[in-house]
């Protein structure tokens, strides 16, 4: 009878809490959203109010519910301990003390009441970003394919950021179109960059924000960084979490995927805080206000890690401020290439796992696909910068002095795999350094990196199939190490479908677009490659163009493999062969 009358209670509270939980987001999202007046502000602040007075009583219904209370305040820690922090500020009131007015008087701020209101909304938001980090534990427990969650993933990001995005508060004038905005969420979550509004004239500082925000998260990926708080706030992740997560992180030791999550984001926040103090080394002095300044460098540096290619500059890398600032374009292109090298490499880098010291002589193992994409991207950083320097010699580089060509053609071949800055016009660059350029951004970042494209990897192993067919080889071969017929065979399927869906997309275009074929070549290759490069059409696009440039964007930035297992039904591996059969393909 009493745990009747506990599984009443539990299913009453939850849907008190889903409804506080609605009003709360409504509330917040009115008031920031939305230009209100000082009447309705102070509705809003009252529903903030009773939502976190809800949220504060349901934790301790919970308690009183639940079978094993000591644990159920283990993996609610972080509420128990706000809520702790609201008793004590509670207390400390009545003695005529307070550590928000102190809070207040440090950051000088003279409405304490409203910092109240602004710690409540926080402890709202907070509130459902930690059950969602908890609901995403059952998404990990589900049936669902990896690819399934993988994909839909980024289509809640991107249908959430549009809905952010179409707050009047993000515009400059209050209003974008839903494809328009769309768009925009789907370019920065994928990583892109390709643009129908101009980001620094179009959005407010608050719609900046979202636009980084999404690129982040994008960069990494959204179960990345849900799953990592998940595990923070439970305590750990079982089997079949792990055995999922290897799938969707390509991480080979199961036991080691807390570890390999907690390293990819202290490593990611580790270079972008780097790169954001270069740059605003480099270009401080040009502002009056030390926050635009700290903005600009944050918002470039998450952008230029998570190969984003988004600026808040209308020109671009083109604005005078920072085309010639060779610190900055320098920072920009260190990190674009680290975040298309991958977490994997970059990892493999980091923890030295196998270095030995023989004969007072250090020896480093570097697993294999590090050396593959380390000398790919190398290679492609080297072929991109020689071929735009002698093609653009007299073009796009004209009037330059040679350093200023060589560091042009260089900051051009890196960006143009993957993330989409420039400093020099793409409207004019000519045909044939369009045509190389189609090939780098086809090619693209490596794997586990924040870019999109066919992969170095991928490119690497077709090149070396070739390679070994043409030699007679029974096993593909790279170095001492042969590479499994699976593999090869995926490579391959990867490289057609990469072509079929650029072609399909190209096709489309050129029914609904007015632009010559180069032109739409150009920005279809760069919406798969999630590049963000233009000759200048993305503006001008239909409606049609946009949805196909979303969509290609989209798939290029999930890949075809998986965007192709989201959608077919899985079946168990066959367990038997059927007998071979000649067919004369000569």
């Amino acid at each position: 009878m009493v745990n009747i009358q506990k599984n009443i209670i539990n299913k009453i509270s939850r849907v008190v809490l889903i409804f506080s939980a609605i009003l709360g987001i409504i509330a917040i999202t009115l008031e920031y959203g939305f230009n209100l007046s000082q009447d309705e502000e102070v509705y809003s602040h009252l529903i903030s109010i009773g939502v976190v007075s809800i949220f504060i009583l349901y934790q301790f219904v919970q308690v009183f519910i639940s079978e094993n209370r000591s644990h159920y305040i283990r993996t609610h820690k972080i509420e128990f301990a706000i809520i702790l922090f609201i008793a004590v500020e509670f207390f400390l009131s009545l003695l005529n003390f307070s550590l928000v007015q102190k809070i207040g008087a440090a950051l000088h701020v003279k409405n304490i009441t409203l910092l109240y209101i602004v710690f409540a909304q926080v402890y709202i938001v907070l509130g459902l970003f930690l059950s969602g980090l908890r609901y995403n534990l059952r998404v990990l427990q589900s049936e669902l394919h990896p690819s399934r969650i993988f994909v839909l993933s980024f289509l809640i990001s991107i249908l959430v950021g549009t809905s952010l995005l179409m707050l009047p508060a993000s515009t400059v004038n209050g209003h974008i179109s839903i494809i328009d905005a769309l768009f925009t969420s789907t370019s920065a979550v994928c990583v892109t960059g390709l643009i129908t509004v101009d980001t620094a004239t179009y959005f407010t500082p608050f719609g900046q924000i979202i636009i980084m925000g999404l690129f982040q998260i994008g960069g990494l990926g959204l179960m990345t960084f849900t799953t990592f708080f998940a595990i923070f706030l439970s305590g750990g992740l079982g089997l079949k979490e792990r055995i999922l997560l290897h799938d969707l992180l390509n991480e080979e030791n199961i036991s080691a995927i807390a570890k390999v999550l907690a390293y990819l984001l202290i490593t990611t926040f580790i270079i972008e805080a780097i790169g954001a103090l270069l740059l605003f080394q480099s270009i401080h002095t040009h502002y009056n206000s030390i926050s635009d300044a700290v903005f600009y460098s944050v918002f470039h540096s998450i952008s230029a890690f998570c190969n984003a290619g988004f600026s808040i500059f209308s020109l671009n890398l083109m604005d005078p401020l920072v085309k010639d600032n060779y610190m900055f374009t320098t920072t920009i292109s260190i990190l674009i290439i680290f975040g298309g090298l991958g977490f994997p490499t970059i990892l493999g880098i980091i923890k030295f796992k196998n270095l030995k010291s023989i004969l007072n002589k250090i020896s480093i193992r570097v697993p294999l696909q590090s050396k593959i994409v380390l000398l790919s991207t190398f290679i492609l950083i080297i072929f991109g910068g020689i071929l735009t320097y002698v093609l653009e010699y007299d073009n796009t580089l004209k009037g330059m002095d040679a350093f200023h060509k060589i560091h042009n053609a260089y900051f051009q071949s890196v960006t143009s795999r993957t993330a989409g800055f420039n400093t020099i016009d793409f409207g004019v660059l000519s045909t044939s350094t369009s045509i190389i350029y189609l090939f780098l951004m086809f090619v693209g970042a490596s794997p586990g990196g924040t870019g999109g494209g066919l992969k170095t990897t991928t490119f690497f192993l077709v090149i070396a199939s070739i390679w070994s067919i043409l030699r007679d080889h029974k096993q593909v071969r790279i170095g001492n190490r042969s590479i499994s017929n699976e593999i090869v065979v995926k490579a391959f399927l990867k490289l057609f479908l990469s072509i079929f869906i650029i072609i399909l997309g190209i096709f489309i275009l050129s029914l609904s677009e007015q632009f010559n074929l180069l032109d739409l070549s150009f920005e279809a290759f760069s919406a798969f490659g999630t590049v963000g490069l233009s000759r200048g059409i993305t503006g001008t696009l239909t409606v049609s163009g946009k949805m196909t440039i979303i969509l290609l964007m989209f798939i290029g930035r999930i890949g075809p493999l998986a965007f192709i297992y989201s959608i077919i039904k899985t079946k168990e591996k066959v367990k038997y062969e059927l007998p071979n059969e000649n067919i004369s393909i000569l």
